[in-house]
């Protein structure tokens, strides 16, 4: 099995990568911070299987990149882990213009599933989106999917997450007859460094919070399931909380919202010359 898993290196993306190591015959990881990675993997057993790929899915033209890098090395993709995500003030920008909820979220997710598909594709390929039940949150972002009018953090999180279940649900709209299989999940409220980026108000009240939260490990472990469940016993396009399929918000089963979503990112990477 050929893995792609993006935020490996802290929470629950490192429990996942542990997990799914022993069963993985190549493990791709985009990374932000090469040289803390590379501190990270030294020590864990088949360290070998792992190819660690510069990527900051906030910057597009780095996404772009670190994809045609994956493909350089592989031409099956089995299992892609879209599990990076945060929770940043809202407002905040990349160096192309972009929010940072909406990229990081979203948008850097969007551009590599995209790029990796023709392996996807040939690689009959899961692809799982750690979502999160605050997307329940959201209201209907159809006037800005680009959250570029957004002035609350809470709120732009809620989005985009509410956009991993929408990618997800249009993805096995568009790619299940080509043996796609695609799930969005809520991990649990988790124990890690999420929303060290945040105002001192949020970075508040998730301290608080983490008094009721769960560890990392325990966090991983809807993600595991569907990552090594058959597909005969997962429903493709679900959403996922505790190892069980759940029903998600109105809108993140709006076959129009996720439709539109599509076409705006489309139209966001086309603007930007990335594809």
């Amino acid at each position: 099995m050929n893995l792609v898993l993006t935020g490996s290196t802290s929470g629950i993306g490192w429990e996942t990568l542990k997990a799914l190591m022993p069963i993985a015959d190549r493990v791709f990881l985009p990374v932000r911070n090469i040289k803390k990675a590379e501190k990270m993997i030294q020590h864990l057993f088949q360290k070998e299987k792992i190819v660690l790929i510069p990527m900051d899915l906030s910057i597009m033209a780095e996404v772009k990149k670190g994809a045609i890098q994956i493909l350089e090395q592989c031409k099956e993709i089995h299992l892609l882990i879209n599990n990076a995500g945060g929770m940043f003030p809202a407002g905040k920008k990349t160096s192309e213009g972009l929010d940072l909820t909406f990229a990081t979220n979203h948008l850097g997710h969007f551009l590599l599933t995209r790029e990796l598909m023709p392996a996807l594709i040939r690689g009959e390929a899961k692809i799982i989106h750690v979502s999160s039940i605050a997307h329940q949150i959201a209201t209907d972002p159809s006037k800005d999917f680009g959250l570029l009018k957004s002035a609350n953090t809470g709120t732009a999180y809620g989005k985009g997450k509410l956009y991993n279940i929408l990618f997800s649900n249009e993805l096995k709209n568009r790619f299940e007859s080509k043996g796609i299989s695609t799930y969005a999940l809520h991990p649990g409220a988790v124990k890690t460094a999420f929303g060290s980026e945040t105002s001192l108000w949020a970075k508040l009240i998730i301290e608080i919070s983490k008094l009721i939260f769960i560890s990392p490990k325990a966090g991983a472990q809807t993600t595991i399931f569907l990552a090594t469940t058959p597909k005969s016993q997962l429903r493709n396009g679900g959403y996922y909380i505790k190892k069980k399929p759940k029903t998600p918000s109105a809108l993140a089963r709006n076959q129009k919202l996720s439709a539109g979503l599509w076409d705006y990112s489309e139209s966001v990477l086309k603007n930007l010359g990335v594809i």
